[in-house]
């Protein structure tokens, strides 16, 4: 760890990214004084003695800055596992802690607003039992005044409250009509008129008549035809509210519904 404060100047900490970073920029400057290494000493054939002299100087140095940055890259190398270890263990103490915190709130949370809640459950499935026994009330007084109707029909029967309130609208039989060419038989039926990809109108076959003993020619006529039907079909009911199950919400306590 001496090294990485004394390599990143001093910082108290570095990061996997920062050595990472850095082993990078070093192969980068390698790279680069390699191609220079090789420039130094391309005109050693022209140079004076002076010259060569200094070229070969400049390659020196040259070659120890390459040799310190191999050195920095392999201690960069030798340091980051540790780095990444230390990192991934503080991640990890970190996730450990934080799961640690969520479930002691959780704990807590079960303890007191759990129990509120529960309570307010209670509560309301009780105002809600009350109002599904009155709906139970009104339901079998609905069954027994129509079959007293049924015998003595003075009345019209009672709609139940399921029908009234609880049914979604029927869906009534439509029928949409337009005017269209159709081809229109001696017998008065009718087809309505195609055409062939080229838009020619294409004429049906011709159907025999028993008394005139021949093909009679379908005429095309311009008439309002049925183009689309829509059957009748009955509104849906909302789900039956007597499968309701209304259970307590402590333990040992009494179901809302159904009671007995």
């Amino acid at each position: 760890m001496v090294f990485l404060q004394k390599f990143f100047g001093g910082k108290s900490v570095a990061t996997s990214t920062m050595i990472l970073s850095a082993i990078e920029r070093s192969e980068l400057e390698i790279a680069a004084l390699k191609v220079k290494l090789d420039g130094e000493m391309a005109d050693v054939a022209t140079m004076t003695d002076a010259q060569h002299v200094a070229a070969e100087a400049g390659n020196a140095a040259t070659k120890r800055a390459i040799a310190r940055l191999d050195g920095a890259i392999a201690r960069l190398s030798d340091e980051l596992p540790k780095v990444i270890a230390s990192e991934e263990a503080a991640a990890k103490k970190a996730g450990d802690e934080a799961l640690r915190q969520r479930a002691e709130a959780l704990r807590k949370a079960i303890s007191k607003d759990v129990g509120a809640l529960l309570t307010a459950v209670d509560v309301h499935a009780s105002k809600l039992g009350d109002c599904l026994a009155r709906l139970g009330q009104y339901a079998a007084e609905t069954n027994a005044i129509n079959a007293e109707l049924r015998h003595n029909p003075v009345a019209a029967p009672v709609v139940s409250y399921d029908t009234v309130h609880r049914k979604h609208p029927d869906q009534e039989a439509s029928e949409h009509r337009e005017l269209r060419d159709v081809w229109v038989h001696h017998d008065g039926t009718m087809e309505p008129a195609k055409r062939d990809s080229n838009g020619e109108l294409i004429r049906p076959r011709c159907t025999f008549d028993r008394v005139f003993g021949y093909y009679p020619e379908p005429k095309l006529e311009r008439r309002e035809i049925v183009v689309r039907r829509t059957s009748h079909r009955p509104g849906r009911y909302e789900a039956s509210l007597s499968e309701i199950f209304l259970p307590p919400g402590f333990a040992g306590g009494t179901a809302h519904w159904p009671r007995e």
